[in-house]
C-alpha cells in the first residue's frame, strides 16, 4: 500500500454494543440469526458484530449446541 493511502477507520456498528447486549447461551432467537443455513458459525464480516462480541457468540452456540438447544447441522 503507497504512503499516501491511508486507512480510514470504520464507524463502529456492533448492534450488541448499541443494545448493550451480553450473549448467553439459552439466547436462541439471537444466536440462530449468527448461523447460516448449514448450521456453521457467521463470520463478523458477514455479521458485522465486534470482536467481543463475536467470541460471546461462539462461545455460546457451542455451548447451545451441546445442551442441544440448537442442531450441530443442518442436512
Amino acid at each position: 500500500m503507497p504512503k499516501f493511502m491511508k486507512r480510514v477507520p470504520r464507524a463502529k456498528n456492533c448492534p450488541l454494543c448499541k443494545q448493550d447486549l451480553v450473549v448467553g447461551y439459552k439466547d436462541v432467537p439471537i444466536l440462530k440469526k449468527h448461523i447460516s443455513e448449514r448450521g456453521k458459525i457467521l463470520a463478523r464480516v458477514r455479521t458485522g458484530i465486534c470482536s467481543k462480541h463475536q467470541r460471546q457468540m461462539t462461545r455460546s452456540i457451542k455451548r447451545a449446541r451441546y445442551v442441544a438447544l440448537l442442531p450441530f447441522a443442518q442436512i
